[in-house]
């Protein structure tokens, strides 16, 4: 009996689905047992002979327009002549497959599961449950963390693989995925060590852990040396995209217009096609919501987030970390990278004033240092 798989192939942000054949501890994707293909954009026909597939299981992965949902389908495979209500599914947590070897990934891809993987992200969202459960206790009015959903169920599933591998049809698709995936764990890690060490100061003073892009209040307010400062969570200065589009409705102010005015001017002077404007994690004098910022701000630290080797990024150098110093003008400017950056990048940096914090990660003498210099605010 052959019958038809169809699959929706637009990564973990989008609408998808796909399909996985369990054989003894391998996860095979359904392509494998295929007698042909139809691809119609992104969305792809399999014609399956249903014999190939007695006996075994299937389980279904899905994602929404919302991102990937947080557990998945597992039903016998001969279920898949049924009609979708009809099949016989189980609801398991992501964490089900630890025990699985996903069968469509590269050597790379797997020995990457043994080397960053296993030594910096697990670490990382070990702590990140942690740091979180005692954030919530610092923020009982709200207690709720807003994350995007891939950062989320990564976190929350207790799976031991990065979910972007679950893309079982591009390796290009997984690493683009990959990458968003990891800057974030890498990005949140590093914020919640600034919030616990603040707490710890007993400077917190509003917590809002929102961590979602473009937000219109700051992750947290708290006491420095000059009074209030924020710190902000991928800080959003994007026309028409900061503060939940803000500028569409209001206008920009004096001070705004003057602020795009120098945007302009960087843009032009070093020949930049796009606009630095979304700095990883910004501290601000004062600037607590967005209502503050259309009055006119003061940057008073700038970290910009590295978690891959300095040749992946080195071309970020000039037309994005050096643009953010010019542009937002902070008082300190920091590039914390999670893997060792050469002396030679550090002195370079240095001659704009921006200092590299390398090692940060679980363990790294990285976290300490950069802590040291939130602390000097």
């Amino acid at each position: 009996m052959e019958i038809t798989i169809r699959e929706s192939h637009r990564g973990l942000s989008r609408s998808s689905e796909y399909h996985f054949v369990i054989e003894g501890n391998r996860l095979i994707h359904i392509s494998r047992f295929s007698i042909s293909q139809k691809r119609d954009y992104d969305m792809v026909k399999y014609v399956v002979d249903l014999s190939r597939l007695s006996g075994k299981r299937v389980v279904e992965i899905s994602s929404s327009n919302s991102g990937i949902f947080c557990w998945a389908y597992v039903y016998p495979a001969k279920d898949l002549a049924l009609e979708y209500s009809q099949r016989r599914k189980e609801k398991v947590p992501l964490s089900f497959l630890n025990s699985f070897e996903l069968t469509h990934l590269t050597y790379r891809e797997k020995r990457f599961l043994q080397t960053d993987w296993k030594q910096y992200y697990v670490p990382m969202i070990e702590e990140l449950r942690r740091l979180f459960a005692t954030l919530k206790n610092l923020n009982r009015e709200s207690p709720y963390v807003f994350l995007t959903r891939l950062i989320k169920c990564q976190i929350e599933s207790q799976a031991n693989y990065p979910l972007s591998f679950l893309i079982p049809y591009s390796g290009n698709a997984r690493r683009k995925s990959l990458e968003g995936l990891t800057k974030g764990i890498h990005q949140l890690w590093i914020t919640a060590h600034i919030l616990a060490e603040l707490g710890k100061a007993g400077k917190l003073r509003n917590i809002n852990l929102d961590f979602e892009q473009s937000s219109y209040y700051a992750i947290a307010s708290f006491n420095c040396r000059d009074g209030l400062c924020s710190l902000w969570y991928e800080f959003d200065m994007n026309p028409f995209t900061m503060c939940e589009g803000m500028l569409w409705y209001r206008g920009a102010s004096a001070t705004l217009r003057y602020f795009y005015q120098r945007v302009e001017s960087v843009l032009h002077g070093k020949r930049l096609r796009r606009t630095p404007l979304r700095p990883d994690i910004a501290i601000l004098q004062g600037g607590a919501s967005c209502n503050d910022l259309v009055e006119g701000f003061k940057v008073r630290m700038i970290i910009e987030c590295k978690n891959w080797d300095y040749g992946y990024w080195a071309k970020d150098i000039d037309i994005q970390v050096v643009p953010y110093k010019e542009i937002f003008q902070p008082d300190i400017m920091v590039l914390a990278s999670l893997k060792k950056v050469s002396k030679y990048v550090k002195e370079y940096l240095g001659r704009y004033g921006i200092v590299v914090v390398d090692e940060v990660y679980p363990g790294g003498r990285g976290i300490d240092e950069l802590l040291s210099l939130v602390r000097m605010l």
